[in-house]
C-alpha cells in the first residue's frame, strides 16, 4: 500500500510536520541584553506550548509511517498476494478492468509494478451522473489487483476510522497529514504549526548558547543529561535531546512547510534565492475553467505520449505511477521507483491532445527546483534509504518525548511561580 500524499504536480492530499523540538533549552545566551533573552525565552515557551500537542501526535504517527508499506503488507497480506512469475498487463488494461466492473467509478490514480511481482493499487472517485450533473452516490474504493491477471485481490475505503488491520495505515496517514479535518483546513493548520516549529527550532538553539568564552567548553554541559532530581533530569533531557536531534528536526520542520504550504509559502520563499516555479497542478489551478479544455485522451493514449516525452528527455525507467486530474484536465506519469532516494521522474501531458505540459525530474532544474524536490525524501527519511527511515522512526518517538518534557517543564515552573507569590 502506498497512495502517497505528495505526488509531484498532484493535488496535495496532505502533508504535515511529523515532529517537534524542545521547548526549554534555557541556558544562558550569547546575547548580552537581558530584554532580548527574556523575549526569546517567552517566544520559546509559547511557541512550544502552542505546537506541543500537534507535534507529539505527528511525531508518533510519523514514526509508524516511516515503515507504512511494510506494516500494511504485514497487516493485510491478501492485498499483496500476487501470482508472480508473469509479466504485468498494460496499465490501461488494469484500469479498464476496474472501470468495467464498477461503471459508476473512475480511476484517478494507480501504482503499477511492470514486473508483475507486486500488486497494482488503483484509487477511484465517483463519475458524474449526466442526469443530475452530480457525482454518483457510490462508495469510492482503493482496489488491489494482481497485475498479471487483473484479478481483484481486495478493496478498501481509504482513510476510514480506525484500528482494524485494513484501516490502520491509511487512517494514520490521513491523520498525520490533516488531522482528518475537512477540506484543506488540516493542511493549513499543520502548515502553520510547521512554520512555528521551524522558528522555535532556531530560538531553541540560541537559548542553549553560553555567555562568555571558551564557547565550546561552556556549551558542552548543555549536551549532557546529569543526575539529579526529576525536574533537573527532565530539563537536561529536553535540552540535550533537542540539541542532539537538531540537525534532523530542522530539515523535517522545513520539509513540513513544503508539504503543507508549497505554493502559499514554501516556493515563494525559495524563489527569493533561486527560481522555484509552480507545479503543473498549481499552474492549472489558477487558469480560467474555459482554458482547461476537455478530456479526449484515454490513459493508454496519454501514456504513449508521456513515454515519447520521457525518452526525449533521457528518462529510461518504466512507468511506476500515473494519475489523471479530472479537475484540471492533465495526466501525470511517474517513471522509476517511487521509493528510491530521489523518487520518480514525472512527465505531465494535456488531457485533450497530449501536448507536453511540464516535468519534474530529480536533479534537473534550478537550484530552487532541486531544493523543492528534496523535501519529500527528507521528510520520510527516504533520502538515506533504510537507515534514513530508521532515523526518522526513532526521531518521531523522540519528538513526542521532547514535547511532553517541554510541557512538564512549563507546568513545574508555573506551579513554582504561583507558590512564590505572596499571599494576599
Amino acid at each position: 500500500m502506498r497512495l502517497e500524499r505528495t505526488k509531484p504536480g498532484a493535488p496535495p492530499l496532505g502533508g504535515v510536520p511529523a515532529a517537534g523540538t524542545g521547548r526549554a533549552m534555557v541556558r544562558s545566551l550569547p546575547v548580552r541584553s537581558v530584554p532580548v533573552r527574556s523575549v526569546l525565552v517567552r517566544l520559546h515557551r509559547w511557541l512550544g506550548l502552542a505546537t506541543a500537542l500537534f507535534l507529539a501526535v505527528a511525531g508518533l504517527t510519523g514514526s509508524v509511517l516511516a515503515f507504512q508499506h511494510e506494516l500494511d503488507e504485514w497487516l493485510n497480506p491478501h492485498f499483496y498476494a500476487v501470482s508472480g512469475g508473469a509479466p504485468a498487463l498494460p496499465p490501461e488494461r488494469l484500469i479498464e478492468t476496474v472501470e468495467r466492473a464498477h461503471p459508476a467509478l473512475q480511476v484517478w490514480y494507480m501504482e503499477y509494478a511492470g514486473e508483475g511481482d507486486h500488486s497494482a493499487l488503483l484509487g477511484t472517485v465517483p463519475r458524474t451522473d449526466p442526469a443530475t450533473g452530480q457525482p454518483f452516490a457510490v462508495t469510492q474504493y482503493v482496489f488491489y489487483l494482481d497485475p498479471a491477471t487483473g484479478k481483484e485481490l481486495g478493496r478498501r475505503q481509504w482513510g476510514q476510522c480506525c484500528f482494524e488491520p485494513e484501516n490502520l495505515v491509511p487512517f494514520l496517514l490521513e491523520f498525520h497529514y490533516t488531522l482528518r479535518l475537512p477540506g484543506n483546513w488540516g493542511l493549513y493548520l499543520m502548515g502553520g504549526v510547521a512554520i512555528l516549529w521551524t522558528l522555535d527550532c532556531l530560538i531553541a538553539l540560541l537559548l542553549t548558547f553560553p555567555r562568555g568564552r571558551p564557547f565550546f567548553a561552556k556549551w558542552r554541559p548543555a549536551w549532557t543529561v546529569k543526575p539529579g532530581n526529576a525536574h533537573r533530569v527532565t530539563l537536561d533531557l529536553h535540552r540535550a535531546g533537542g540539541l542532539w536531534l537538531w540537525l534532523i528536526l530542522l530539515p523535517v520542520a522545513v520539509s513540513s512547510i513544503a508539504m503543507n504550504l508549497p505554493s502559499q509559502v514554501f516556493k515563494p520563499a525559495v524563489s527569493l534565492f533561486s527560481p522555484a516555479p509552480l507545479s503543473v497542478y498549481e499552474q492549472r489551478a489558477r487558469m480560467p475553467r474555459e482554458d482547461l479544455g476537455t478530456t479526449k485522451l484515454s490513459y493508454g493514449q496519454a501514456l504513449a505520449r508521456a513515454k515519447e516525452e520521457a525518452a526525449f528527455r533521457g528518462v529510461r525507467e518504466p512507468v511506476g505511477e500515473l494519475y489523471y486530474s479530472f479537475e484540471y484536465n492533465f495526466y501525470g506519469f511517474g517513471f522509476g521507483d517511487h521509493d528510491a532516494p530521489r523518487g520518480s521522474a514525472w512527465i505531465f501531458v494535456h488531457g485533450t491532445d497530449g501536448h507536453f505540459l511540464g516535468q519534474e525530474i530529480p536533479g534537473q532544474g534550478s537550484a530552487g527546483e532541486r531544493f523543492v524536490q528534496w523535501q519529500t525524501p527528507i521528510h520520510g527519511g527516504r533520502i538515506a534509504g533504510l537507515p534514513g527511515r530508521i532515523v526518522v522512526a526513532v526521531t518521531g518517538v523522540a519528538i513526542a518525548v521532547l514535547s511532553v518534557t517541554g510541557i512538564l517543564i512549563w507546568w513545574r515552573k508555573r506551579r513554582a511561580r504561583r507558590a512564590a507569590r505572596p499571599a494576599s
